[in-house]
């Protein structure tokens, strides 16, 4: 193992491989672009990450929104966001530090996918640049950044672990505590990555030096492995995290999206070229002994995939949570996958394909964003007709929802349209202190809460239901159970309808007035 691990010089970089870090930097200024093109970024989550940034900021300074919300702090592993913007927002506003931390996720994933690189094959070479290609999959369009920052964290992580490994065990494993701390505070998945990662490294040095046959020679560097992992189930007992771990869904046909999830895009034909390139690389590379894997990574991609194969759908309240595991293995894997590339035109020729593949995802993503970011202004503009401290109901057309097997779920067959509006209502919060359920407020996973009367507003893990539903709610009210909805001629002033067409009827005339639409949107008031 120490010499697969050997940090000695010995194996010296090529002399061309300087060009990693021009590439590595054009790549990731084409990465943020996107994001900064616009205020909002239409990235999922990334709407309803923006109002809660501004609520945890400006809660103290926003009497209407008050009566609504509160904060409380509580053990969760996934705070990472909220520790870190809402002390920036108060310094650059709410929108420029919530896109500094998308930046950042970025920097950490590229660099440490190379950082990683370095400490397993002790050199620098063009293969880490590779890490460019994943960084718009499924996971950036869905606004799972505390993920993905989590991600690029334990990245990190596992490179100072391998560069320590020649240190006293005490050492190695005070350094892996704090990034076991570190990374159950960014998210729970990016935690077990690594410790997933660091177990396949035992394994095999175990195996490489041979002191499994020798116990007391390998506890020491066992107890520093093990021992850091300690402090994950009394922190899970003690989050309210734990309250929720039996909303557990295992789905077998979910695992078909893992492609869609690793290489899928906004234009279908970017997803496909992607993959397909890919895969014959990695194939041409197999067959011809160009690409070679480090033991660790045969490992840690094994059980991966075994750990994959058993996760569920569901787990914790999270949906996806299995689809997002393959592009946590991908980034792990690159930095234990090396490029024999022995000439020059071949170097040349990786460097091309990878950086041109890189920009082109990135260009399909600005491409998508722009187009969504002016129906997002329309939604924001509507909510200028809804009075302050409104409470407010976000619904989708029924004729909307969109199934498959193979990709998530959507709204609408335009992806970049339905992940740019699913969470818009909430723009609602920030911008007319109002309530909106769709917000992220739930007790397992937040610290931004619903005060005790309102709390049955909540929308349980950000459901929204369909416009038909809500309509059935009072022309057959024993049809439904009770839902947070159920009452809503009394409990809200005002419905959105989203991914609907305007011109279309009223569903309920009964109780809405309409107060304006879009061009994929309603905006009702109930009498």
């Amino acid at each position: 193992m120490h010499g697969e691990f050997s940090l000695d010089g010995r194996a010296p970089a090529r002399p061309d491989s300087w060009y990693l870090w021009p590439a590595a930097l054009v790549a990731l200024v084409a990465a943020v672009i996107p994001i900064w093109i616009v205020e909002i970024p239409a990235l999922g989550d990334y709407v309803n990450h923006v109002t809660r940034m501004y609520a945890l900021a400006f809660l103290d300074q926003d009497p209407a929104l008050g009566q609504f919300y509160f904060i409380r702090w509580a053990i969760i592993p996934n705070l990472v966001m909220d520790i870190v913007v809402p002390p920036l927002a108060k310094l650059m506003g709410v929108h420029t530090a919530s896109r500094l931390f998308v930046t950042a996720s970025y920097l950490l994933l590229v660099s440490g996918t190379i950082a990683l690189y370095r400490a397993v094959w002790g050199r620098v070479e063009l293969g880490p640049l590779a890490a460019s290609l994943f960084l718009y999959t499924m996971s950036t369009y869905m606004g799972l950044f505390n993920y993905l920052f989590g991600l690029g964290l334990a990245l990190w992580g596992i490179a100072v672990w391998i560069r320590l490994q020649d240190r006293a065990p005490w050492i190695r494993g005070f350094a892996s505590l704090g990034f076991v701390l570190a990374l159950f505070i960014s998210h729970l998945f990016a935690l077990g990555l690594y410790g997933l990662t660091l177990l396949s490294g035992e394994i095999w040095r175990l195996y490489a030096s041979g002191d499994w046959r020798r116990p007391q020679r390998a506890l020491p560097d066992l107890v520093a492995f093990g021992l850091p992992f300690l402090v994950v189930p009394p922190l899970l007992l003690m989050s309210p995290s734990s309250g929720f771990a039996d909303a557990v869904m295992w789905v077998g046909t979910a695992k078909l999206m893992g492609f869609d999830f690793l290489f899928g895009a906004y234009a279908t034909a970017v997803g496909w070229v992607t993959g397909v390139a890919v895969g014959l690389g990695v194939a041409w590379g197999l067959w011809s002994g160009t690409l070679r894997v480090h033991p660790v990574g045969m490992i840690a991609i094994g059980l991966g995939l075994a750990v994959y194969a058993a996760m569920p759908l569901v787990l914790f309240g999270s949906w996806f949570a299995d689809s997002r595991l393959p592009i946590g293995i991908t980034f792990v894997a690159l930095g234990f996958v090396r490029w024999d590339l022995g000439t020059a035109a071949m170097r040349a020729a990786f460097l091309s394909v990878v950086l041109a593949l890189s920009l082109l995802r990135s260009a399909d993503a600005g491409v998508a964003i722009a187009k969504v970011d002016p129906l997002l202004e329309e939604v924001r503009l509507s909510t200028l007709r809804i009075e302050p401290g409104s409470t407010v109901l976000a619904t989708y057309a029924d004729e909307a929802l969109r199934k498959s097997t193979f990709r998530p779920t959507q709204f609408t067959d335009d992806r970049a349209l339905s992940f740019g509006l699913h969470h818009s209502p909430v723009l609602a919060l920030m911008d007319r202190s109002s309530l909106v359920p769709i917000a992220f407020t739930h007790p397992g996973k937040q610290i931004l809460l619903l005060k005790p009367q309102y709390a049955d507003l909540d929308g349980d893990f950000t459901y929204m239901p369909r416009i038909g539903y809500v309509a059935d709610a009072v022309r057959q009210p024993d049809l439904r159970e009770n839902y947070y909805w159920t009452n809503w001629p009394k409990r809200f002033r005002y419905v959105y309808v989203l991914f609907t067409e305007p011109g279309r009827a009223n569903p309920v005339p009964d109780h809405l007035t309409l107060v304006q639409e879009g061009r994929h949107f309603q905006l009702y008031k109930v009498k």
